[in-house]
């Protein structure tokens, strides 16, 4: 049975004037919401916070709890990218509220209100969380031009509070603020300009857990990037459309990711040996039998690239040159001369493959080698 605070938190992901529904973006901004949910993710687990419940597209895009089941604080995210220019205090606000006439006409046009603005869905959001304490976060990949009270501009800081904005533009919020249920302290709303990479998302977050990893398991570290799709894939999942959950285990459970279950996903993967650490062992065992160091550094560039082709496809036999090495592999298993497996191999496999190069075919004979090892642990 769920608590009252539970309780509070499902009315308030389902209030109808903040209720996120999902699927309201192009993709580029989808994989932006992902990517820095995993970036923040990392950030809570380097801190190594108690607990902490995120929650996808409830009340706004993202939402931190500090507790999974009885959270007493709340962290409210509303991500947007923007390609050019920094964002206005207009397009933050609606402020200052004007009426303005239709273009080739005397008619009036009725002006956005302040509620329905980006801060302030964010500000009505806080209001449903009521008796949680919780903070509004706007956050996009650049900064707001708002003016703050000590001359510069919002955009010179990572993170700017509301109460450090300039005395005109909190006259203009402060009234809109106090119209609602409960009225929400600016030094609880925040403009913040993050770090994470607009057009290579992927390779940033990559390297976040590979400086985690290297202090929570060192060694995995080689596995960052893997680690990092798998986490993508979670949170994708539950951050698709779907139907008002009917619980609070039912939110959690469809569009939550909580600390347990990042420490499942980081246990998995101690659990799993590191491929690269055998992708080195296997090298150093070529070497030592005598292959030419040309050929050697050929297989290690090869090797590299098809090992990170695998994580990005996610696709174990998505190759023929696989098919055809796994096929040989059964049967003609690796023995104690790795040369003369990877060697009898790549001649096998260049009877499918002609035109293939030498390095290719090996580097595939390798990969399938280590897999069967493995598959026999």
């Amino acid at each position: 049975m769920s608590n009252p605070t539970q309780q509070n938190i499902l009315g308030a992901c389902l209030a109808p004037s903040v209720y996120e529904k999902g699927g309201g973006y192009g993709q580029k901004g989808v994989d932006f919401q992902r990517y820095w949910a995993i970036s923040r993710i990392i950030e809570l687990a380097t801190a190594d916070e108690p607990d902490f419940l995120i929650l996808f597209e409830s009340l706004q895009d993202i939402v931190e709890f500090d507790h999974a089941q009885a959270p007493t604080n709340a962290k409210i995210y509303q991500l947007k990218m923007k390609d050019t220019g920094e964002w206005t205090w207009k397009a933050l606000t609606a402020l200052p509220i004007q009426s303005r006439k239709k273009r080739n006409s005397d008619e009036l046009k009725t002006p956005k209100a302040f509620v329905e603005s980006p801060v302030g869905k964010i500000v009505c959001s806080l209001v449903e969380l009521d008796p949680l304490t919780a903070e509004g976060h706007f956050v996009s990949n650049v900064g707001s031009n708002a003016g703050l009270e000590n001359g510069s501009t919002a955009g010179t800081l990572r993170v700017c509070r509301f109460s450090e904005l300039s005395q005109e533009l909190r006259d203009q919020i402060v009234p809109e603020l106090q119209k609602l249920r409960k009225t929400v302290s600016l030094d609880d709303i925040h403009i913040d300009k993050t770090d994470l990479s607009l057009e290579d998302p992927d390779t940033h977050v990559t390297g976040k857990i590979h400086n985690y990893l290297q202090i929570a398991a060192p060694r995995h570290a080689g596995q960052a990037r893997s680690f990092s799709d798998s986490l993508f894939a979670v949170l994708s999942k539950r951050g698709r459309r779907t139907d008002p959950p009917k619980d609070f285990g039912e939110l959690v459970r469809t569009r939550g990711f909580s600390k347990s279950e990042f420490k499942e996903a980081l246990d998995a993967l101690k659990s799993r040996p590191d491929e690269q650490a055998l992708i080195t062992t296997w090298l150093a065992y070529l070497q030592d039998d005598g292959m030419p160091l040309t050929q050697l550094t050929k297989l290690q560039i090869r090797l590299a690239r098809l090992v990170e082709e695998r994580l990005k496809t996610g696709k174990p036999d998505s190759s023929p040159y696989e098919s055809a090495a796994k096929d040989w592999i059964a049967s003609n298993p690796p023995d104690d001369n790795i040369l003369e497996f990877v060697l009898n191999g790549a001649r096998a496999l260049a009877a499918h493959f002609p035109t293939a190069s030498q390095d290719h075919l090996q580097a595939e004979i390798v990969l399938e080698g280590i897999h069967q090892c493995l598959s026999q642990i």
